[in-house]
């Protein structure tokens, strides 16, 4: 009995050194193959959605997982032709006005702010606006070029969900490859991990498309009433952008205030009043429901992940960050709290 503290303590620095060494071999891998990696996780990622739908489907009704699967897909894919037949012309044409339109907000901005006293003044130079903001062509040019990577999003989007659907359907098969990587005797606590993973990532997932739709529509509904322009697409840009929290807001709010400039300065009082309300919706009652579940995470960790992945891998690691976290909370959460200082901690999800 006297003994067992001094074996278990070796165990337990060689342990956070192979956690320690794994996480580095992991990070510089990482950096290397950040595209590929990202690409691989957005597909695990439309696994575990795709495969928790099924899940539930086999839970309540005779199905096998194959049959749920099919008709999780075919499901997902009638909304999306009922929501393109019954607003797509309606849709297309106000994102090809929003297109329009944003060089020609950015210009109107410019020249109203530099015939303004107070911005000379606190500027000290007339050309400083210039500088500061992006000229008309800039933006033009930025919209342009991300139109034109299309091609390569279809393919990547391809990819994922070939991915995503070879996941769902298997998902069994996939894991015991990766838990018959570890030694026998960690083989269970391989499994519970992993499980833990899936199920945190699942209701993150969850309560962020729940989010999406619900700011998507209100943000929509609300420049609609307004009488602000193109408010489909500008819905649909806050609701997309939604799913990366924190930044996604402030990305939405600026297209949405430029367009409603070019009529007139109470229609932008109209899109900040839109956005503050929808915000304070979200944060204050929309939120605390889907948390009831969901996964939440303090504002501190998601900034810095954003950050930090914005820097690694661009905006692809941006929109990726949040689930990442995540991932690796979960991880240290099981992995080091739990076996390295045997102390008890709430898993994210559970």
């Amino acid at each position: 009995m006297g003994s067992a503290p001094g074996r278990s303590f070796p165990n337990r620095v060689l342990m956070t050194v192979g956690i320690v060494a794994a996480s580095l071999v992991v990070l510089y891998l990482f950096v290397v193959l950040s595209r590929v990696l990202l690409i691989v996780f957005a597909g695990v990622l439309t696994a575990v959605i795709l495969g928790g739908a099924a899940q539930g489907l086999t839970d309540r009704t005779p199905l096998e997982r194959p049959g749920a699967l099919v008709l999780v897909v075919l499901g997902v894919v009638l909304t999306v032709a009922a929501i393109s037949g019954i607003a797509g012309p309606r849709l297309s044409g106000q994102i090809n006005d929003l297109i329009v339109q944003l060089p020609t907000a950015v210009s109107d901005l410019r020249e109203r702010l530099t015939t303004q006293a107070w911005v000379r003044r606190l500027l000290g130079d007339a050309e400083a606006v210039e500088r500061l903001m992006p000229s008309p062509q800039d933006v033009l040019g930025g919209v342009t070029s991300a139109f034109s990577r299309t091609l390569g999003a279809l393919a990547n989007a391809f990819i994922i969900l070939f991915i995503g659907m070879y996941g769902a359907a298997s998902p069994d098969s996939y894991r015991n490859g990766i838990v018959l990587l570890t030694p026998k005797r960690h083989r269970e606590r391989a499994r519970e991990v992993l499980d833990a993973l899936a199920h945190a990532i699942q209701w993150w997932l969850l309560g962020r498309l729940t989010m999406m739709v619900v700011v998507g529509l209100l943000t929509g509904l609300g420049l609609w009433i307004a009488g602000v322009p193109t408010p489909l697409a500008l819905g649909l840009l806050a609701a997309l952008l939604s799913f990366v929290p924190y930044v996604g807001p402030i990305l939405s709010f600026i297209p949405a205030v430029l367009v409603a400039l070019m009529v007139s300065l109470t229609k932008a009082f109209y899109v900040v009043l839109v956005f503050g309300i929808v915000q304070t919706l979200e944060s204050y009652l929309i939120t605390p429901l889907v948390q009831q579940r969901a996964v939440s995470l303090p504002p501190v960790i998601l900034i810095t992940a954003q950050v930090a992945m914005g820097v690694l891998a661009g905006a692809t690691g941006v929109l990726l960050a949040t689930p990442l976290a995540v991932s690796v909370i979960v991880l240290l959460q099981m992995l080091y709290v739990e076996d390295v200082l045997n102390d008890s901690v709430h898993v994210l999800g559970q």
